[in-house]
């Protein structure tokens, strides 16, 4: 009979930073007691890293204990470390304590890491613990097994071998034959199949592999996992059942646990998307597409473009005249983010550029319809592909749009625009780059543009930061406030400061008080 391996807490994880309700863990240990699961993967053990992680994430001995009490005698306890997180020497420290408590480590290795994965492997084995090994990215090596050859002929080094498919991106007539070639190769040994829902695939490879001779099949309730899910555990448990290839279900007890789980999933979203399934079928890595899509600067193509494009070919390198060509130079300069506090100060905003006549720059186009309510002599960024939203109207009285330096993600510019088009170099951060470009935020090409006209004082209407923010938003928020902070400690000394309330590290004033000073 084929076996299931269920690693919710570990995959499921990432949407939780490996924190789970006490509740939620007891119905989970209560219901999968009672249902053919032959192995629990529960989290990680590691190392202390910066950051937040939680309990799952660190996983140790006592707990283990516990957990490993709530299972059925036959059920197997197993950890995962990452193979890159882990070094061959730390593996005594970490390891040396759990030994007689946990049934199998997993080590998640890529395939150009399988010289230092096969070293922990075998130090694990000298504490005498079962071995698994995730080899990762089956979609880059569906077409030759030789490129994991070292895994295949080193049996000796652990007990189990799992075949990953990162991206979502085989399909099951690959699977098939993938897994047919491997019992081949491996006739007598211990191999199994983990599969991402990229591409809507996952529960049908998760078949194939069975088909082919997959001793072993990953799953999660509801599918839960990094980025698109994985296989849903339930529905691989009610098809074996179906099948008289695992024993039968308790379905009150498989009720009961995905039930919590299916909250969650309405919560956090995982599942699938366009972003996913393009990311899987051209075997993109999915965080780096979403964390570029949670930006919401890039259209889908031009990040999968970019994402491919590592070699810097195909990049936009037309020069435009640079801002100060505009004969715009301004020692105040007046940036207006996305916050919602720009509608709601806007007559004070108004105000403002009427008495001080600061260089107005619209750090996207997301007030851009407050634009003629506002005055002043104005400027629009436009640092990425989709940045460009605002209605046609709207753009009457912009002088010019503002777009980075090149190299650049093609399409910038909107096919039509007529409108003046200059470039400014984007306040450099160290951001980090997108593709072969370098990624341009909103406000580091604002801030760029303010240099470029000359600025002695830069206000900052609507950057307000986030009351509660998802994921994504909290990742937009560490990189404003890095920006903020490098450009606070520009040599320039450029005065900087916050004109309406703002969550950020900066020096707050107030748009009224700076009224009333003129008045």
């Amino acid at each position: 009979m084929v076996q299931v391996l269920d690693c919710t807490f570990r995959d499921g994880g990432y949407y939780t930073s490996w924190d789970f309700d006490p509740g939620l863990v007891n119905t989970y240990l209560n219901s999968v007691s009672r249902l053919p699961i032959d192995h629990v993967e529960v989290g990680y053990v590691n190392d202390r890293l910066p950051g937040y992680y939680g309990e799952y994430f660190f996983l140790t001995a006592d707990k283990l204990t516990a957990l490993k009490a709530r299972l059925r005698p036959d059920q197997k306890l197993l950890v995962m470390i990452d193979a890159k997180a882990v070094e061959p020497e730390r593996v005594p420290a970490l390891f040396g304590p759990l030994a007689d408590i946990l049934d199998m480590v997993r080590i998640a290795c890529a395939p150009s890491q399988l010289p230092h994965g096969l070293s922990l492997a075998r130090e694990l084995k000298k504490l005498g613990l079962q071995v698994g090994f995730n080899v990762m990215y089956l979609s880059t090596f569906k077409d030759n097994l030789d490129h994991i050859r070292l895994a295949i002929e080193s049996p000796d080094a652990y007990d189990a071998l799992s075949l990953v498919d990162s991206y979502g991106g085989v399909t099951p007539g690959e699977v098939t034959r993938l897994f047919k070639e491997l019992r081949a190769r491996m006739p007598d040994f211990t191999i199994g199949f983990h599969g991402h829902d990229n591409m809507c695939l996952a529960f049908a490879n998760t078949l194939a592999a069975i088909e082919a001779g997959a001793d072993v099949v990953d799953g999660t309730f509801t599918g839960m996992g990094r980025g698109a899910g994985n296989a849903r555990t339930e529905t691989v448990l009610i098809q074996l059942a179906r099948e008289g290839l695992n024993a039968p279900l308790d379905h009150q007890a498989l009720s009961a646990v995905v039930a919590p789980f299916e909250v969650m999933q309405r919560e956090q979203g995982w599942g699938t998307n366009l972003p996913y399934m393009i990311s899987g079928a051209n075997n993109l890595p999915q965080k780096d597409v979403m964390d570029w899509l949670a930006k919401n600067r890039y259209s889908v193509m031009s990040i999968v473009q970019a994402l491919q494009r590592q070699g810097g070919q195909e990049v936009d390198r037309t020069v435009f005249p640079d801002v100060a060509t505009l004969g715009m130079k301004a020692g105040d300069v007046l940036l207006v983010g996305g916050g919602p506090s720009v509608k709601r100060h806007a007559d004070a905003i108004a105000r403002l550029v009427s008495q001080h006549d600061p260089a107005v720059i619209f750090s996207s186009a997301r007030h851009l319809d407050l634009a003629s309510r506002i005055g002043g002599r104005q400027l629009l960024c436009l640092p990425g592909h989709d940045a460009f939203r605002a209605p046609p109207e709207a753009l009457e009285r912009v002088a010019a749009v503002v777009i980075p330096a090149p190299p650049r993600v093609p399409g910038c510019l909107p096919e039509g625009l007529a409108l003046h088009v200059v470039q400014a170099q984007s306040y450099d951060t160290d951001e980090g780059h997108f593709g072969p470009v370098s990624d341009n935020s909103p406000l580091a090409l604002a801030l760029g543009t303010a240099l470029g006209l000359g600025a002695k004082r830069c206000f900052l209407v609507g950057f307000d930061g986030y009351d509660t923010a998802s994921a994504a938003e909290q990742e937009l928020s560490r990189e404003v406030q890095a920006v903020l902070d490098s450009f606070a400690a520009h040599p320039a000394g450029v005065a900087l400061s916050s004109l309406t309330p703002t969550r950020y590290r900066v020096r707050q004033g107030s748009i009224h008080g700076l009224i009333a000073e003129v008045a």
